[in-house]
């Protein structure tokens, strides 16, 4: 039966991670506030540190498709285990899809998580939820300084624009790399 972390528990969460949410395990968070009433987000629990979650994403397709740092902030439940999640991880496995850390992803800020995750990838996508919640920007790291992100985007063909755009890391709410439409855009890149 799964169960479902109140508010109340999440509290205890950021002070207690190792206890309410072992690594490893297979989660279902609702982020209310930033996606809306019916969008949960599955996948398996590779890090966490008292600001940020990483999670290898479980999609709807039953496969593991990137990577996705969160703000624990922004969470407003999580439900362990996954509903059916003997069936997915089954699943998964048929597929050959084993659930692996990314390697080293600095968890302590959101702007260290940048930083390490644009060296493990070449192209991350970054959301401001909150303020910007119907798009999202992918690109290459150029450079963090101030508080201020600069990303060389990427155009849906596949071509870098050849200016810069700024976002406040504050107002950052996820960061998503190493999935299927990332690489997709990558390989084309390389190959153009």
């Amino acid at each position: 039966m799964p169960e479902f972390v109140t508010e109340r528990q999440y509290q205890e969460i950021r002070t207690m991670p190792d206890k309410l949410l072992p690594l490893h395990s297979c989660i279902r968070i609702f982020r209310q506030r930033v996606e809306g009433e019916d969008a949960w987000t599955s996948g398996i629990l590779m890090d966490a540190s008292r600001d940020l979650l990483l999670l290898q994403i479980i999609s709807d397709q039953i496969d593991l498709n990137g990577f996705q740092v969160i703000r624990r902030s922004d969470i407003s439940h999580i439900e362990r285990p996954v509903p059916q999640q003997e069936f997915l991880m089954k699943a998964l496995k048929l597929k050959k899809q084993e659930p692996r850390h990314p390697g080293i992803i600095n968890l302590d800020s959101m702007q260290k998580a940048l930083r390490t995750a644009a060296r493990l990838s070449p192209l991350i996508t970054v959301h401001q939820e909150i303020t910007d919640p119907s798009v999202c920007w992918i690109g290459r790291l150029n450079k963090i300084d101030n508080d201020l992100l600069y990303l060389q985007c990427m155009s849906p063909d596949a071509k870098f624009e050849s200016t810069l755009d700024m976002f406040d890391v504050e107002s950052i709410t996820r960061i998503d790399f190493g999935g299927a439409y990332e690489d997709a855009l990558w390989q084309v890149y390389q190959i153009s």
